[in-house]
This record gives C-alpha cells, structure tokens and sequence, in this order.
C-alpha cells in the first residue's frame, strides 16, 4: 500500500508549534507473481507449499515472515542469507507487486559415523544416513521433501546394537498429511540381554486451530520383546506389544538450528495393550516438553534457553511385563538408548538402584535446563558455545518422587554444524551431586553428542 502525507504547522505559544499530519491511503497492493529463485536442487513445489505469500491476495507482511521462517525450518536453505536477502520486490502496477523468493540451497542430507566411551558401556559408536530431502520418484536427483534414514548402533565392550530404518512423506497427495514408516531390531546385553524387533505406521497433520503452528501425529506400532537373562529384576521370556500413540506439537522458532527467539512444546502419549489392543504388554507412558528462547541484547547471536521436561509410565494391568526400554534412564550425553542426557554424570548413573548397586529404569523423571548461548558464526558453518546449568533425576514411582529432589551439574560447551556429518556437540559438565549418585566425589566430565542443540 503507497500513502501520501499533507502536514501542516500551527503556533500556538511563543516557542511553540502544534504539527498536524494527514496521511491519505491509496490502493492496498495485490501480489501479483510469485516466483522462485535459486533452488536448483529442490522443487519448486516443495518450496510452494510452505509459503502464506499466494498470488491475488492482499500484500501482508507478517505472512511474507511466516513464509521465510518456513522455508528456513525445512533446513534446505541458508538461513542467513534467507532472512537477509530471501524477498524482492517488483511493482507491476500502482496497485499490484510481483514477489520472488530467493534461496540459496545447502546440504541438509548426513552421513554420520561416531565412536564414544563411557566407563558403564565401554566403547559405543553409530553409523547412519539420513536423506532429509529425498524424492521416492527420482532417488538420484532428491529434492523432493521426503525423509529416508538408516541408522545402526553398536557397543563394543558390552553387546549392544540397534538397526532401524524409516520413511516419511511430509506432503501426501500434496495436502499437509504426514504418512510413513520404521523398522528396528535392538539387542542389548548389560545386566540383562534383552532383544527387540518391530515397527511403527505413523500419520500427522498440520492443524489451523488454535493456530496453524500446531501439529498432530499418530501412530501404530508393533514389536516382538525377548528377555533372554532379566539379570534379576526383568521377567524373563517372550512378550508382544501393540501399541497406540499420539503426540501435539507447537513449534515457532526463527531458526532450526540456532533459535534466537520463539518456543515449541510437545505432549506425546501412548498405550500398549490395555482393554483395546492385543498383547502381552500393558501400561500407559506419557511425556511432556516445553522450550523457550530469548534474544538477548536485541542481537540474534546471543540467546537465553530454557527448558523443562518430565516423563511418566504406568502399568494398566497389576504386574506386567514392561521391558527395560520403555523405562526411563538419565546421565551421560543420552547417546545410550532410552537415555535422558543430564551432563555431569556417566551413562545411566542417576536414578533408583538394586541393593547390589545395579541402576534400574524409574517410572518418573524430571528435567531442567537453563543455558546461555551465543553464535560464533551463523553461516555458512553454524558455531555456537553455551554455558548451562541443569537438574534432573528419575524416581521408581510416583509414590517416592520428589521434584525438588534434583541431581545438578552446570558447564559449558559448543556446537558446529559440519555437512554432512550433522550437529556436533562438545560439553565440559560438572556433576555436583556425584557423591549421591555413585559415590564418587563430584568432578568435570567430558561429553560428546551427536544432533542435540541443549
């Protein structure tokens, strides 16, 4: 919209001035074309389907930054130069402006290969690929939007590995529908040798209310459970599971991978067997996550996080046989399957224990994190140190949980972004309640993650 201004001053004392301004409308513009640029890889519909800027209607400015902060969480693009040079104008007419988006394609696809240490596990490492930008139809050229992952976990000094694979359409028939599927086949043996074998449907939605930021997904999942040695507190034997679950996402952030400003939260929920569905499993898990981010110094290199997370399971049949993965464990980076990371303290250290000493899945757990960040470098390599407080701690059960009874560590740490490897991560914790947790005075740890921004 263009606007003329008539001003006009009046003296109304010996050193003063009344100062009057009329502003005058004129047409309200219309988008005209919409065009893409800079998207060799991607397709153009792709991009399309994510933008609020559409041709014929009225120009509206929020919707021209909901659509760059679309295009920015699909990870296909730089960022930076999205936000800073992502829309030209072009004026057709006096009452009609024509819009091109300008993209500049980066590497969202990894290839990932690690190896760690932990003194509970011994040494651990993964090997994986995920295509976050696949095309089923032209699996050569991609850019279709669709997710391919492989992904295979191994430990060496205790017998521990997990394969899984997966797919995901994000856009089935071109309506915003999630659609896909996993496989995985675990096997861990520790104080128990457990193994595991199934897969999972899954079908989501992007919602319009309360606001079309929310997110909706629901899914089926099947495995086979064989505890082959319960070392003494898992029932040993042959169960199958059937499970139901349904989680409800809100997610507006300004950036994936280092938010500046905005909030998401997840509620996610399932249940296995119960008085619905087949099985020999039956309980009732549900987990709640909140995130917040703050600029700081209105400058969008430094930001404040925090975050809270708590999960919770319960059996619905007196007894059952809930297997060692669906219980909750915390410490270390939380690389270990099944595993809450809380920095400070090694893998699977903090929580309910056997008499013997042995740490045992809890039914509830707490998390808190608070962190302040700062970016090194936004492009074209992601650079981010951090410096973090946290506490949490997982309880047996409701009845002896205690939220304020809280394992602490604080620290700092950085994050890189390497093509294709993914997200690094290096944090230095220290563990102020060691001495609680396994006897130990407290001390600095060294932790290394992959794919986590906390």
């Amino acid at each position: 919209m263009t606007f003329t201004v008539n001003s006009t001053e009046k003296k109304v004392a010996q050193d003063s001035i009344d100062l009057f301004i009329g502003v005058n409308e004129n047409n309200q513009f219309k988008i005209g074309k919409v065009t893409i640029k800079g998207n060799d890889k991607t397709k153009e519909k792709v991009i399309r389907r994510e933008l609020y800027t559409v041709p014929s209607d009225f120009f509206n400015k929020a919707a021209m930054i909901r659509s760059l902060q679309q295009l920015a969480n699909l990870q296909y693009f730089n960022v930076e130069n999205l936000y800073k040079e992502g829309v030209d104008y072009n004026l057709e007419n006096d009452s009609t402006v024509n819009v091109a988006f300008i993209v500049e394609e980066k590497s969202s696809d990894y290839l990932n290969a690690s190896i760690g240490y932990s003194g509970s596990f011994g040494f651990s490492g993964a090997i994986g690929v995920t295509l976050n930008n696949f095309s089923i139809t032209e699996p050569f050229q991609l850019g279709g939007g669709q997710i391919l992952s492989f992904n295979w976990q191994f430990g060496v000094g205790n017998l521990y590995r997990t394969f899984s694979m997966g797919f995901t359409e994000p856009w089935f028939l071109d309506s915003p529908t999630l659609v896909g599927f996993d496989l995985f086949s675990t096997r861990q043996s520790y104080i128990y040798d457990l193994f595991q074998a199934g897969g999972s449907v899954k079908v989501g939605r992007r919602l319009k209310w309360p606001d079309d930021y929310f997110y909706v997904q629901g899914f089926f999942r099947y495995q086979n459970n064989n505890v082959l040695n319960g070392g003494g507190f898992y029932r040993e034997g042959e169960s199958e599971q059937f499970t139901l679950g349904f989680t409800l996402n809100r997610k507006d952030v300004d950036n994936p991978i280092f938010p500046s400003r905005g909030s998401s939260f997840t509620f996610s929920s399932e249940v296995s067997g119960g008085p619905f569905l087949p099985g020999t499993v039956d309980y009732f898990k549900a987990t709640f996550m909140t995130e917040w981010y703050k600029r700081l110094f209105n400058s969008n290199r430094f930001a404040l996080y925090l975050s809270s997370d708590i999960g919770y399971i319960e059996e619905l049949k007196k007894g059952t046989a809930i297997q060692p993965f669906e219980l909750f464990y915390m410490g270390g980076a939380g690389l270990v399957i099944a595993t809450t990371s809380l920095r400070g303290y090694d893998d699977r250290t903090v929580g309910p224990r056997q008499a013997s000493g042995a740490v045992i899945g809890g039914r509830l757990y707490f998390k808190y994190i608070a962190a302040l960040r700062f970016a090194v470098s936004l492009d074209p390599m992601p650079l981010y140190v951090l410096a973090f407080a946290e506490a949490g701690n997982v309880f047996e059960n409701l009845t002896v949980a205690d939220p304020f009874k809280l394992r602490r560590s604080a620290g700092f740490g950085a994050r890189i972004l390497i093509n294709p490897v993914g997200l690094l991560g290096f944090d230095l914790g220290y563990g102020f309640d060691r001495r609680e947790v396994d006897g130990v005075d407290p001390k600095w740890q060294f932790h290394f993650q992959f794919g986590k921004g906390s």
